[in-house]
């Protein structure tokens, strides 16, 4: 897209490491740069003194480096509407999304740990998102709504894990029951995960794929094929290990 050339801008100098980036949606151009300093020092105790120009602003935190930039105009092509549908979450996200009249695009870059990089850019996001104006976040393949990712994005001041704004979970109805999926697992050095077929309910399977992703990304675990997971002593869930289903490449499927 477009921005991605912004972004290069920004980044411009930056020689180690990788860039995080997504989109923060708002419904005009009106810019509270003070007050979005303000949550950074109160919720996450970040004293930015850098000045903004042009409506942007780099400094530093975490031995990382991030960047905001406002753009006055929506994201074009309807791309944010498109992607805000894939949000299972978000009934009316595409709706909301289309409301967007401006948005300021976040990368954190430098990444020497994924799960800092990932959890700084949260914290950030979270900063821009409690701005009045601000409808959601388009962070590749969604666009998360304000109040949800806020909530979650909280929880790491308990020293929570925020994987439903880490890690992409996706579900559909498949032929012989309901799928699920996840995109950002590779992010953090592991595979993409699947269940297939499940008579499970919705919200159970969600729920489910939740647990099993921070269990993967908290411990640090790989399951291989042809063993067994479960979470308690009598649930022994069948793993393989393949060609994806619902996504390309490897990943790792999980009877449920």
């Amino acid at each position: 897209m477009a921005e991605n050339n912004n972004v290069e801008k920004l980044t411009e100098g930056v020689k180690e490491g990788n860039v995080l980036a997504g989109f923060v949606l708002y419904k005009d151009a009106n810019m509270d740069w003070a007050r979005f300093k303000k949550y950074l020092k109160e919720d996450w105790d970040m004293d930015v003194q850098d000045e903004v120009k042009d409506n942007a602003i780099v400094f530093h935190a975490d031995d990382m480096v991030v960047a905001c930039s406002l753009m006055p105009s929506p994201i074009p092509d309807n791309e944010a509407e498109t992607f805000a549908a894939n949000n299972i979450m978000w009934k009316d996200g595409a709706a909301e999304a289309a409301k967007h009249q401006a948005h300021v695009m976040v990368a954190v870059m430098n990444k020497f740990d994924a799960m800092d990089q990932a959890e700084l850019f949260a914290k950030v996001a979270c900063c821009l998102l409690k701005l009045d104006n601000a409808i959601g976040i388009y962070k590749n393949p969604t666009v998360y709504e304000k109040q949800f990712y806020v909530d979650f994005a909280e929880t790491i001041k308990k020293g929570e894990m925020p994987v439903p704004i880490l890690v992409y979970t996706g579900m559909y109805l498949g032929k012989d029951g309901l799928c699920a999926f996840t995109q950002g697992m590779k992010y953090f050095g592991k595979d993409e995960m699947e269940i297939v077929n499940s008579k499970q309910q919705p919200d159970k399977l969600i729920s489910f794929m939740f647990s099993i992703e921070e269990y993967v990304l908290s411990e640090d675990v790989e399951l291989k094929d042809g063993e067994t997971i479960g979470f308690t002593e009598e649930q022994k869930l069948p793993i393989s290990v393949g060609e994806g289903v619902s996504i390309p490449g490897t990943t790792v499927k999980i009877g449920f």
